[in-house]
C-alpha cells in the first residue's frame, strides 16, 4: 500500500495558517486508487465565516482590538472611519441612517436630541408669531370698521340726515365706551391666563 500526501498551506502575515488543503492518494496494491481531499480553514473571529484566502483578511477591529475583520464582516464607522467587526458595529437610525461605532452613536444621539429641542422651540416661536399676526389683523379690521362708521356719521351730520337728540348721543357714547371697556378687560384677562 502506497500513500502520497500533498499539503497546501496559506499563511497570514504573522505566520499562522489560514487555509490548509490536503490531498491523499492511496494505492491499495490491487490497482485501485483512492483520492481524498480535505480542507481546513480558519474562522474569522468577527463573523465566524471560514477565511480561505489571504486577500479576505482586513486586519483587527479598531474598536475592540480583539476580533479580526474579513471582507464579509468588515464595516467602517461613517463618522470617524474606524474599522469595525460584526460585533462592534452599531447603527444610528436618525436621518440619515448610519453605521457607526459606540462613541459616535452617543454623540449622534445627543446631537439629534438637541436638534429636536431646537425644532420644537422654533415651532413654538412660529406659532406665537402667527397668533400675534392674526391678532393685529383682527385689530386692524376692527379699527377700519370703526373709522368707516365714524366717517358715515360725519357724512350724515354734514348732510343733516339722521340727527340724534342729546339723549340719544349720550346713550350712544356710553354704549360705545362700555363695549370698548369690556373688550379691553376681556383682552387683558385672556392674555393674563396661561
Amino acid at each position: 500500500m502506497r500513500r502520497i500526501l500533498r499539503r497546501y498551506v496559506t499563511r497570514d502575515p504573522t505566520g499562522r495558517p489560514i487555509f490548509v488543503q490536503f490531498e491523499r492518494l492511496t494505492d491499495d496494491g490491487a490497482g485501485r486508487l483512492h483520492l481524498n481531499n480535505e480542507r481546513r480553514a480558519r474562522f474569522c473571529s468577527g463573523c465566524r465565516r471560514p477565511v480561505v484566502e489571504l486577500s479576505e483578511l482586513r486586519g483587527v477591529c479598531d474598536w475592540c482590538h480583539s476580533r479580526e475583520c474579513c471582507v464579509h464582516c468588515l464595516s467602517k464607522c461613517q463618522v470617524c472611519s474606524r474599522r469595525l467587526c460584526g460585533h462592534c458595529r452599531q447603527g444610528f437610525g436618525g436621518p440619515p441612517a448610519l453605521t457607526v461605532c459606540g462613541v459616535c452613536r452617543e454623540r449622534l444621539i445627543e446631537r439629534q436630541a438637541i436638534e429636536d429641542e431646537l425644532m420644537r422651540e422654533q415651532t413654538e416661536f412660529d406659532r406665537s408669531v402667527a397668533q400675534q399676526r392674526l391678532f393685529y389683523q383682527v385689530e386692524a379690521l376692527r379699527l377700519a370698521e370703526q373709522r368707516m362708521q365714524l366717517m358715515a356719521r360725519f357724512q350724515e351730520a354734514r348732510l343733516g340726515m339722521g340727527r340724534r337728540t342729546k339723549m340719544q348721543w349720550v346713550m350712544h357714547v356710553l354704549g360705545m365706551t362700555a363695549v370698548t371697556t369690556f373688550k379691553g378687560i376681556r383682552y387683558v384677562v385672556r392674555r393674563a391666563l396661561p
